[in-house]
């Protein structure tokens, strides 16, 4: 009989202290349920009239196209003398119609590791690089349809962030000058995702966590529910909303271009600056392909939003690859989230292999073990 512990490290006051804020909740969550019932046809009528609402099946009918999913994780050991990173991505093959050829039978992947002192940088270099590789395995997929979880332009934003912080060192790490070298040319594959080269191909993003209230704002609704909330109580299955421009985005506008190192500077300008013009034309679209899926938004460049078939593609990868009530994401966003986040267990298994070839390459075992454990006590468990 298997022995259920999941409240085994909670004193069980504080558990039962938890559990008495139950019916709290349960009537907050119980009220906006019944607001947003109470306004659903006032709300889809609105919607309709601003020319947002449509129906996928009015779309031109297309194949299913071949598609795969990139996902990122990083992992951040704090040792005693070090921080030890990794950065990581995955690529899965989405489900593969059987009149399509698979192209990635097995999932793709691409790894960063370094071992750095302590320094408040590093978790924003080890995000900067993890963004990168994500880019790096988008831009080689050659499936029709590449789902990227995540805004398209996060990957901007998290190199603004790294640069940033890596400025604000009076010691650059050593791996900043990888950072810095590889900058420039994720740039350039970030750019073919904002505007794609080849026309038979779509890069999207899908991000599963998302605040934005683009459609809220022009429905007038006043409470703070973010738009895929709000969208999965509109929407029927099969519809969708059209097109339309991010308003209140997280752009990065203010990229430390004069932060980069003078070598890099001039071309790192350029890049970013048509980058950034591409990230102001992305579209948003929220579908529901499925009744058991909540909203799902995709954010997309324009040239694939504009473009009646290209979307009818997306739109179409969207709800076969989401064809079972024990998914809320497509397939192979699903698989490459499942698999690239036991990245940290992964790490702490590095960790301890690096302890035992050091202890033996060391004459001071002590000195070895205690170098390489980490500052918490809780990592003295095996991976």
């Amino acid at each position: 009989m298997t022995t259920h512990t999941i409240f085994l490290d909670l004193p069980a006051a504080l558990v039962e202290e938890l559990l008495e804020k139950t019916p709290v909740l349960t009537r907050s969550v119980v009220a906006q349920l019944e607001e947003r019932t109470a306004r659903r046809a006032e709300l889809r009528d609105r919607l309709a009239a601003l020319g947002l609402l449509a129906r996928v099946e009015e779309l031109p009918a297309v194949p299913t196209p071949t598609s795969c999913g990139v996902d990122g994780s990083v992992a951040v050991e704090r040792l005693l003398a070090h921080d030890l990173l990794v950065a990581g991505a995955l690529a899965v093959e989405g489900l593969t119609p059987p009149s399509e050829q698979r192209y990635w039978p097995e999932p793709r992947h691409a790894v960063w590791v370094e071992l750095e002192p302590h320094s408040d940088a590093n978790d924003l270099l080890a995000r900067a690089m993890m963004a990168g590789l994500e880019v790096e395995l988008a831009v080689q997929a050659p499936h029709d349809v590449v789902l990227v979880d995540g805004s398209l332009a996060t990957p901007l934003i998290a190199f603004d962030q790294a640069a940033r912080a890596l400025a604000a060192q009076n010691e650059q790490p050593a791996s900043a000058a990888n950072f810095w070298d590889c900058l420039p040319r994720r740039l350039e594959l970030l750019l073919r995702l904002l505007d794609p080269p080849d026309q038979r191909q779509s890069w999207v993003g899908i991000p599963k966590y998302t605040t934005r209230r683009e459609v809220a704002s022009l429905l007038g609704v006043k409470d703070k529910i973010d738009d895929r909330a709000l969208l999965t109580s509109l929407l029927e299955p099969g519809e969708y909303t059209r097109p339309m421009p991010l308003r209140q985005a997280r752009r990065p506008h203010g990229f430390g271009i004069s932060l980069v190192p003078a070598q890099y500077r001039a071309r790192t300008d350029q890049l970013v600056h048509k980058v950034l013009q591409r990230v102001d034309t992305l579209q948003a679209v929220y579908t529901r392909p499925h009744r058991w899926l909540p909203a799902l938004r995709i954010e997309l460049p324009a040239a694939t939003a504009t473009d009646p078939e290209r979307l009818a593609s997306v739109l179409e990868v969207v709800r076969f690859q989401s064809g079972t009530g024990a998914l809320f994401e497509p397939f192979p966003l699903f698989l490459a989230d499942r698999m690239i986040r036991h990245l940290r267990r992964a790490t702490r298994a590095l960790r301890h292999a690096v302890r035992e070839a050091a202890s033996r390459e060391y004459p001071v075992f002590e000195e070895v073990f205690l170098a390489l454990e980490s500052y918490r006590s809780e990592a003295f468990r095996s991976p």
